[in-house]
C-alpha cells in the first residue's frame, strides 16, 4: 500500500512537470488516461510521456511508436533496468537514458537576488505569459538561461542552460537562484525541474532530490 501511495504521488509530480514544461514551451498537452502527447513542431515530432508503465502497456506504445518514426516515446520509472530490457525487445532504441526528475522544497529559499559569481555579469527577466525567463549576460553576451513556471503550488523549471564557453563559473547555480527568487512571489512551495546527468549534480548540490528515473525510445 506505501509503495501503491509513493508511486501515486511521483506519477502526480511527474504530470505537473509535463504541465509546467509543456507551459514554457507552448504545446498543448493530450491526456490518454494511461499516457499524455504532446505535439512538437520544433521538432517534427510526437511524444508520448508514459509513467511506471506495465509491460503490457509498454508493449502497446512500443507497437504504435515503432509504425511511427516522428513518434518519440519518454518514460518514467524506478524500474529502469526492466523497463528498458523491455523496450529493447519490442525493437526500440534508446535515445536518452540519463535523466531524473527531480523536486525540492520552496519553503527557506532567497527571495532576494543572489550576488553575481563575477564582475561584468548582469540580468535581463522577461514573462511570457505564465513563463517567467531569466538571461545572464556577462560583458553584455549571453551566457546562461533558464525558465520558470507555476502549475498550483508547485514551480516548475525548464531549460537551465549555459553556454560553453561560460561553464563551470557558477552560471547555472546564478540562473537558478535568480529564478527562484523570482518566482517566489507566487505561493509555491515545492520546486521541480527534469535533470540530464550532467545536471542532476548541480542539482543535488543546491539540495535538490531524486524522484524518479526517465528514459527515452523511439522506433
Amino acid at each position: 500500500m506505501v509503495q501503491s501511495m509513493n508511486a501515486s504521488a511521483d506519477n502526480a509530480l511527474f504530470r505537473t512537470w509535463l504541465s509546467g514544461w509543456a507551459v514554457c514551451r507552448g504545446y498543448q498537452p493530450e491526456d490518454h488516461h494511461s499516457s499524455v502527447s504532446v505535439v512538437r513542431p520544433d521538432r517534427d515530432e510526437t511524444e508520448h510521456f508514459v509513467f511506471e508503465p506495465t509491460t503490457g502497456l509498454l508493449a502497446g506504445l512500443a507497437s504504435e511508436t515503432r509504425q511511427d518514426p516522428a513518434r518519440v516515446l519518454t518514460v518514467a520509472t524506478r524500474r529502469m533496468d526492466e523497463l528498458l530490457g523491455e523496450a529493447h525487445r519490442e525493437g526500440l532504441r534508446v535515445t536518452d537514458r540519463r535523466q531524473s526528475l527531480m523536486r525540492m522544497e520552496m519553503h527557506g529559499q532567497d527571495v532576494e537576488d543572489p550576488l553575481a559569481p563575477e564582475d561584468g555579469i548582469t540580468f535581463e527577466r522577461t514573462r511570457q505569459g505564465d513563463c517567467r525567463h531569466v538571461t545572464v549576460l556577462v560583458d553584455g553576451e549571453a551566457a546562461a538561461r533558464g525558465s520558470v513556471t507555476v502549475v498550483d503550488d508547485y514551480a516548475v523549471y525548464d531549460r537551465i542552460e549555459t553556454e560553453e564557453r561560460f561553464r563551470r563559473r557558477g552560471m547555472g547555480t546564478y540562473v537558478m537562484r535568480l529564478l527562484t527568487a523570482g518566482v517566489l512571489e507566487e505561493e509555491v512551495t515545492t520546486g521541480l525541474l527534469m535533470a540530464s546527468a550532467d545536471g542532476r549534480a548541480l542539482y543535488e548540490f543546491l539540495g535538490w532530490q531524486y524522484v524518479v528515473d526517465v528514459f527515452v525510445v523511439r522506433g
